[in-house]
């Protein structure tokens, strides 16, 4: 494993979202510096878009998201995204207006597009009322 050194420049990181923090150490310690790392440092994988690799069916989910053991309640898996403080947004394949073949029994001619820059895909998979897409963005919070 390779050190690295993180550099803060009047008290700022130099090239990251660590932060430092300075306390005096109210007269029983001369000085007092607490860092808190970034993603990047602290080795927890931030949740968010990857390389979206559709198989030949044209599915996809991301690869990152825990398995919750399938099944129709998804419980687990909103308590999951709600803790990575996600927003999702999702449709199923007829509520687009698309020409798309009816031959095409999983969905490889559909490319749905994002409802904005920020949203990146979590999945697009078979369902009981056909092919949905499900789209994620980052809770923005005041």
């Amino acid at each position: 494993m390779s050190e690295e050194k993180l550099i803060f420049v009047n008290g700022k990181p130099k090239s990251c979202e660590c932060l430092l923090d300075y306390d005096s150490g109210g007269g029983q310690f001369s000085e007092v510096h607490s860092i808190t790392l970034c993603s990047k440092h602290s080795g927890i994988k931030v949740f968010g878009p990857v390389e979206v690799k559709r198989d030949k069916d044209g599915w996809w989910w991301h690869p990152d998201v825990p398995d919750f053991g399938g099944g129709e309640a998804p419980a687990a898996y909103l308590a999951w995204v709600d803790e990575q403080k996600l927003e999702l947004k999702g449709w199923h394949w007829g509520d687009e207006t698309y020409d798309l073949p009816d031959e095409d029994a999983a969905c490889t001619a559909w490319n749905p597009e994002s409802p904005g820059p920020e949203w990146f895909l979590m999945g697009i998979f078979d369902t009981e009322d056909g092919p949905y897409v499900s789209w994620a963005r980052r809770v923005v919070t005041p």
